[in-house]
């Protein structure tokens, strides 16, 4: 059904990614007491979206065997077998940084894992953000495959083309507040949120059925009203009940911000983040 003005007809969905806004880690065995952190915390992975370009294609995983196999028969009949094989290779076109595994370059860390011989694999993880939510890939069984020794370029930086063979991936929608998580503190204002933020429910329709069969009322495109934003004294805007209120699970945006916590001054009066 549609209505007039296209108040519940079909409408375009609405998606939002950020650009790059990939977290690319490499884990490995072979770099566990390697990597200086700074502390005397250890930690076994290169961040290897710190060495990829932003302009164009900076990862690519595809299969190194065919999923499905057709044989034909004299009459012209065919027989296709199918198989459920995961593994493949990724290219990473990276670029050099600091030279050295210690301090995280992935082109280093490959290459030390080329001298030494690989006998335990790792893993790669790749998160993206899309319409709020992370999706994670995991890569396993990744070793090198090839990774050149020396690249230079002229008025450019090098490009290192890195191929990994991986065994196989599976892949989740995480639920880690460390990558859902947006912590929003506007200039001016006493506190700032920490929480998850979801798509509006009007823009987040199928596409085939737009915003349903009834028509919408104007509650659904504007659920709160008659608001005022009034001008602060003393520079220092007092948003302490609006944050309450936002962040109350049964508040307002109930359906739009979701385990949310108030971000507050600290005691020594230090400023805001």
């Amino acid at each position: 059904m549609a209505y007039g003005n296209n108040r519940a007809g079909k409408q375009p969905r609405a998606h939002f990614r950020l650009a790059g806004g990939s977290i690319i880690k490499f884990r490995h065995p072979y770099f566990a007491g390697m990597i200086d952190t700074g502390d005397k915390t250890a930690i076994d992975e290169i961040d290897v979206s710190a060495c990829c370009k932003l302009e164009g294609r900076f990862f690519e995983a595809n299969q190194n065997q065919d999923s499905a196999k057709q044989v034909v028969m004299i009459d012209g009949s065919t027989v296709t077998i199918a198989n459920k094989m995961l593994n493949g290779t990724i290219t990473i076109p990276a670029v050099p940084t600091t030279g050295e595994v210690g301090t995280g370059d992935f082109i280093a860390g490959c290459q030390l894992i080329r001298s030494i011989g690989d006998s335990v694999g790792g893993i790669i993880t790749k998160t993206d953000f899309v319409n709020g939510k992370a999706l994670t890939k995991v890569y396993y069984g990744v070793t090198v495959q090839r990774c050149p020794d020396d690249v230079s370029e002229g008025n450019d930086v090098a490009t290192y083309n890195v191929q990994l063979l991986y065994a196989g991936w599976i892949e989740a929608e995480s639920g880690s507040d460390d990558l859902n998580k947006k912590a929003i503190w506007a200039v001016g204002s006493k506190e700032g949120i920490e929480a998850f933020y979801n798509p509006y429910t009007i823009q987040n329709q199928d596409g085939n059925s737009g915003t349903g069969g009834d028509m919408l009322d104007s509650t659904d495109l504007a659920p709160v009203t008659g608001t005022a934003i009034s001008d602060s004294t003393d520079n220092s805007a007092d948003n302490i009940d609006e944050v309450e209120d936002t962040i109350s699970e049964s508040g307002t945006f109930k359906d739009i911000i979701s385990g949310g916590t108030a971000l507050k001054a600290s005691a020594s009066g230090g400023s805001n983040p």
